[in-house]
């Protein structure tokens, strides 16, 4: 049975950098909005006499790089378990990351809506945008191949295992025929 490419890449393939591309982004995201998010707007952002809608934003700016921090780790430790799980044929590593990707991404969506009047400028806000915006993109264009390959490896675990097991096993008894024909005929031309 021969595998199907999508894009010249079978759907391991595409699961594992699908993992690798959540480090990095995760990692890249992390280093990019830490200026944008975190700031010392807490010290002197509390009204006294305050609206109950003034408070929470209140509470969301100063709390905002905690819960990116949390979710960040959460999604490091959720891509590794990923790329374990593509190792070892685990379909529930592959369920996990097709659940809290989406998720993660619609924090991220969240915590951009929050923050977008912080940045003054206009090329920064274009930026952080168009970085949300194209790591959503990638992130739908890889599911496609962790979907793929956990139907793969659930259809074979229904099966019994047999789609994954690939080794050959021969049916004689371990030796070889020797092919005599070429070695008699060059052996009577050679004594005669």
């Amino acid at each position: 049975m021969k595998e199907q490419h999508w894009c010249g890449m079978t759907a391991k393939t595409g699961s594992v950098l699908s993992g690798v591309f959540s480090i990095i982004a995760t990692d890249l995201y992390l280093i990019f909005e830490e200026k944008h998010i975190k700031s010392g707007r807490c010290a002197g952002a509390r009204p006294q006499h305050a609206a109950v809608n003034s408070m929470a934003a209140v509470f969301l700016r100063c709390w905002l790089w905690t819960a990116v921090l949390l979710t960040s780790f959460v999604t490091f430790a959720v891509s590794l378990f990923f790329l374990y799980s593509v190792y070892a044929q685990k379909f529930q590593g592959l369920v996990i990351y097709a659940i809290w990707i989406p998720l993660f991404e619609a924090i991220n969506t969240v915590v951009q809506i929050a923050t977008r009047n912080d940045t003054s400028l206009v090329e920064a806000k274009a930026l952080r945008w168009f970085g949300l915006l194209s790591r959503v993109l990638a992130h739908c264009f890889w599911m496609f191949f962790v979907v793929a390959y956990a139907h793969k490896i659930y259809k074979s675990k229904s099966q019994g295992n047999i789609l994954s097991y690939n080794r050959r096993i021969s049916m004689g008894s371990g030796e070889f025929p020797r092919r005599k024909s070429n070695l008699i005929s060059f052996t009577r031309r050679y004594n005669e």
